[in-house]
């Protein structure tokens, strides 16, 4: 098929990627002309493992190039296939703003001969409806079909998806879509475009329960014998629940679950639906969110501004996860401007976001160009991303570098609460994380008590107990690349 990928973020750019791939003559269309240059150079203007190298591969077939002008390229060779895949951005009010969608579509639509459309950004229950009632004869030809990709992991949810939802009104949508996934084995849903726009939107309210209720439980296992990474395996077990999602840390930040849960709430608002459910999983990610400095007041005393004003604070980590280029609700974009503003010194270190950057993002922060510069003589330090440079750090060393309190708040769970316990350091988790010899039985202070003491020798886990042998592993982590702006926002 000849297939034209309208918007070229995030979703769009891995599509036209894996749709080459798959054999299909692709056109990837993309308006911002800086974007473009970057494209057409054979570079990828999103962060994605992998992603450069498989551009770079596909562009080498000759079936993918890439265009300012849907039209134009139309008018060469006609598309058969039009993917739409611009970005549905938060509106004031928390509604998404369909305002890119509609002005694709108000072009999409002139296009002779007609091809079909698919629109892939995600929308609120309903707007396919509307789109067809705005569009006379898109209904025929019009199918809704959601991407479920997840940051670090994209390209191979794309070639090898959980499921394929397939909101249509007729066949011709749905034979195109067939056709369009040809050759890739997975489950199909095949509903109306309403059902498929919910789908999407209650997957991912529901991963964002999951992440809500793990800090819930979280705060829970704040007793001495309490460890929360194995009430979390254990819990995860259950085939009925799984693993993923799991993790407490200081709440979801991610490009999609914030701008979801808070657009389904909107929508289902303006519709007098009651969603208690959905309205507190939106709550506890909020407070999470401020965790970070709560502890941080606790532990550092009763000075002015609660123990913060002249603090030193070495942040670690800007980005929600180190495989997204994302920073729209990444904890760094609240828990350091609330440091700031109560007085804390703070210094950001992080290794895939230049310093000129950092600056930009935090002003009145200082940018630290290594690890061991945002340490040292710190009072405290926030693991807000699990780099592997900070997880697998000399934290003895680093230990060294702190002046009193030495204060360690791990913020994604994601240190090792053997070495922890076993350095002059303060260190607090999200929820009780217990050493291995308070577990067994041996002696020896749990890493998540209030003032333990350090227990040379501890036997060290290096990383919380992992999920079952059938879950999928992370991706590996190449090394990420530096960005001399705050990135751009992707297109979902």
């Amino acid at each position: 098929m000849r297939v034209a990928v309208i918007g070229q973020g995030y979703v769009g750019l891995t599509g036209a990627v894996a749709l080459a791939h798959q054999g299909h003559h692709v056109t990837g269309v993309e308006q911002d002309p800086d974007r473009l240059r970057v494209l057409d150079a054979g570079r990828a203007p999103v962060f994605e493992p992998g992603l450069p190298e498989q551009l770079a591969a596909a562009q080498a077939t000759g079936r993918l190039h890439f265009s300012g002008s849907v039209t134009e390229s139309h008018r060469r060779t006609p598309f058969d296939i039009v993917l739409v895949t611009v970005g549905t951005p938060p509106a004031p009010d928390g509604s998404a703003d369909l305002t890119q969608v509609t002005s694709v579509l108000d072009e999409v639509l002139q296009l002779l001969p007609a091809p079909c459309v698919v629109l892939k950004s995600t929308v609120p229950p309903g707007t396919s409806a509307v789109l067809a009632e705005t569009y006379p004869g898109l209904r025929e030809r019009f199918a809704y079909n959601p991407e479920f990709l997840n940051q670090g992991s994209a390209l191979e949810d794309w070639s090898v998806p959980a499921r394929i939802v397939a909101g249509t009104w007729g066949e011709t949508g749905l034979r195109a879509l067939r056709e369009l996934y040809e050759g890739i084995a997975a489950p199909w849903v095949e509903t109306t475009p309403s059902g498929a726009e919910m789908i999407k939107y209650a997957s991912n309210a529901f991963l964002a329960t999951k992440i809500s209720f793990a800090n819930e439980v979280a705060g829970m296992c704040c007793g001495p014998d309490i460890d929360v990474d194995h009430v979390m395996q254990g819990v995860g077990f259950d085939p009925r629940i799984g693993h993923a999602f799991l993790q407490p840390g200081l709440g979801y930040g991610d490009s999609c679950l914030p701008k979801d849960t808070n657009a389904l709430a909107h929508w289902a608002s303006t519709a007098g639906l009651p969603t208690p459910l959905l309205r507190a999983t939106i709550a506890v990610n909020d407070a999470q969110f401020g965790l970070a400095v709560q502890l941080l007041r606790t532990e550092l005393g009763d000075g002015p501004a609660g123990g913060l004003a002249d603090a030193e604070i070495a942040v670690l980590g800007v980005r929600y996860e180190p495989w997204s280029d994302d920073l729209r609700a990444a904890p760094s974009r609240t828990v350091v401007p609330a440091l700031l503003g109560q007085g804390a010194r703070v210094r950001v270190w992080d290794p895939g976001t230049d310093t000129d950057a950092v600056a930009a993002l935090f002003p009145g922060a200082r940018p630290a160009a290594g690890l061991t510069e945002a340490v040292e003589g710190a009072h405290a330090v926030v693991v807000l991303t699990e780099w592997p440079q900070a997880i697998e750090a000399d934290w003895r060393a680093l230990a060294a570098l702190l002046y009193e309190p030495r204060l360690v708040i791990d913020g994604k769970n994601c240190l090792s609460p053997e070495q922890m316990a076993a350095l002059p350091v303060r260190y607090r988790s999200i929820g009780t994380r217990l050493p291995a010899s308070a577990v067994s039985g041996r002696s020896g202070p749990a890493a998540g008590a209030r003032g333990a003491e350090p227990a040379p020798g501890a036997a060290v886990r290096s990383r919380p107990p992992e999920p079952p042998p059938s879950s999928p592993e992370p991706p590996s982590l190449p090394e990420p690349p530096s960005l001399p702006e705050p990135p751009p926002l992707p297109d979902r």
